[in-house]
């Protein structure tokens, strides 16, 4: 008889909820903390440099934040290492009390989830292979195979952007997943976080492979927590707020990655030079030599001009002058000329040549003609 009128206050009791418009409380972080004796946070550590770590080490950016936001509630962080695909998963059903791992705050995000004030700010950019010079900037990617972490801010903006049409999204677990099938030539490019790829780089792929720093997007990583979780989100806020202050937010991006930052930004300025120097106009001189038993005398060409005609334009040079003997002389293109193939042409003793115009990183180049025994061009470059 006892058991059920227990029974009937127990459904009575949920009765009265319903009709009350209630809703089963939800997990409570300060509760699970106090019960437990630790702060549980979730993070993928795959986003060196981070969260990283093998077994139960983990370590990075991140965790240097998720610790000092633990010491602060009072209580040892517990650091829980799960894929991304779970990380807001069991937040929501209250395993953990925040997820920290490079979340980027986001309006679809915020009708789950609240976000802490922003702690870091990046965006995503785009790796290339060094030999693939086309991939410059979202444009270039049109019709290739991008790769992109599944999930991520880098794997929405490429599935909603309109800029490069046709691109072929691949999905990896990770960026360096990514990175790795772009350096075994499988894709075309990668787009992500921008520091995470070039660190990624740096360490395992800079052999091949360099970032852009073509910046796509404006992100800013924050702490994530359940809705309700207000008092919490404050207390995570107020250690944001101190560690900015204190300048430890910038001193951690020194220790972790801002002088890999630093040396790849100079590599990539390198090779920018390098190749902007291979595709810009040569200045081009025009030395003329007589060979010996040569029947042609050179005087004959003074205040005449040679000329280079090809897909890139048609240029002219200055007037030949030579010297007394008729055995040396020279001009010069006083337009730089464009790498490409072109026709050289002497119109006043009626002789041609083919000539290219390479893309050497020099900027300047002295072109020799000697005009032998039957009146022909050889030429060599200097």
């Amino acid at each position: 008889m006892r058991n059920g009128k227990i029974s009937i206050l127990i459904a009575t009791v949920a009765v009265l909820f319903v009709q009350c418009g209630g809703e089963p409380p939800g997990p409570d972080a300060w509760a699970s903390m106090q019960k437990n004796k630790m702060v549980r946070i979730a993070t993928d550590p795959t986003n060196i440099p981070f969260e990283m770590g093998e077994g139960t080490d983990v370590q990075g950016y991140d965790v240097d934040l998720g610790n000092e936001i633990a010491k602060d509630l009072g209580q040892p962080s517990k650091w829980v290492k799960i894929p991304f695909d779970r990380l807001f998963e069991i937040l929501k059903n209250g395993e953990v009390e925040m997820v920290i791992s490079t979340i980027a705050i986001s309006e679809e995000r915020k009708k789950e989830f609240a976000f802490s004030d922003p702690y870091f700010d990046t965006g995503n950019t785009i790796a290339r292979r060094i030999d693939n010079t086309e991939i410059k900037s979202l444009a270039s990617l049109a019709g290739k195979k991008v790769g992109v972490q599944e999930g991520r801010s880098g794997d929405r903006f490429m599935s909603t952007q309109t800029v490069a049409a046709n691109v072929s999204l691949v999905k990896f677990p990770t960026l360096d997943d990514a990175l790795g099938a772009l350096n075994r030539n499988e894709i075309s490019a990668v787009v992500g976080y921008e520091p995470i790829i070039t660190y990624s780089i740096y360490k395992s792929f800079s052999t091949n492979l360099i970032p852009t720093f073509e910046k796509l997007t404006q992100n800013q990583f924050a702490v994530v927590v359940r809705p309700k979780e207000a008092k919490l989100l404050v207390e995570i806020n107020k250690t944001i707020a101190r560690l900015k202050s204190a300048g430890s937010l910038e001193a951690w991006r020194e220790k972790w990655f801002q002088s890999v930052m630093k040396d790849v930004k100079g590599q990539v300025e390198d090779l920018n030079k390098a190749e902007a120097l291979k595709n810009s106009p040569k200045t081009l001189a025009l030395n003329l030599v007589k060979a010996s038993g040569s029947q042609v005398r050179l005087d004959r060409l003074d205040g005449f001009n040679a000329t280079l005609i090809g897909a890139n334009g048609s240029f002219t040079s200055t007037p030949i002058m030579t010297d007394d003997a008729g055995v040396r002389g020279g001009c010069r293109f006083s337009s730089p000329i464009p790498p490409g193939d072109y026709k050289l042409t002497l119109s006043r003793i009626q002789m041609t040549a083919d000539v290219t115009i390479a893309k050497t990183p020099v900027t300047a180049l002295t072109l020799t003609l000697t005009f032998t025994g039957q009146g022909s061009i050889s030429l060599a470059w200097k």
